[in-house]
């Protein structure tokens, strides 16, 4: 997916967005994504500064963000936001590093008028490091 669409889809911005590469999708079933975890961040000064820790909560993040898309199309582009409703069953197995690529796939659970839960699980080295079950609500008709 060209970065112009991630950019032009997210209301995110630096800092705060964590989404640098939408690699595939299925519309209304799965979505997997990649985020470059740099050693230029800001959290990397405050988070553990001797021995920098991606922050669990910005793992959370990223899932949520690269599952956002999960009813992206080109068609509604901008038009349709995902905001974090919940987030369940949340486990962190590995940490995270500067220097890692997170690979996040989220794969549709169950979707419910405008509420859509996706099972999420993120990954560095073929590892998975975080999985969470996140819904989200939709400001639109999917």
């Amino acid at each position: 997916m060209d970065k112009r669409i991630i950019y032009d889809t997210l209301p995110h911005r630096y800092p705060m967005l964590f989404v640098d590469d939408i690699y595939e999708t299925e519309f209304g079933r799965y979505v997997r994504g990649v985020k470059n975890v740099s050693c230029n961040e800001p959290w990397v000064t405050g988070h553990f500064p001797d021995s920098p820790v991606f922050p669990g909560v910005l793992i959370i993040e990223t899932m949520a963000q690269i599952g956002g898309f999960l009813f992206y199309s080109r068609e509604r582009e901008a038009s349709l936001k995902a905001y974090l409703s919940r987030v369940d069953e949340v486990k962190f197995l590995q940490k995270v590093f500067p220097g890692d690529q997170i690979i996040v796939e989220a794969v549709l659970v169950e979707k419910f008028s405008r509420y859509v839960k996706a099972k999420c699980t993120a990954g560095v080295n073929g590892k998975t490091v975080a999985k969470a079950v996140i819904t989200y609500f939709f400001d639109d008709d999917i």
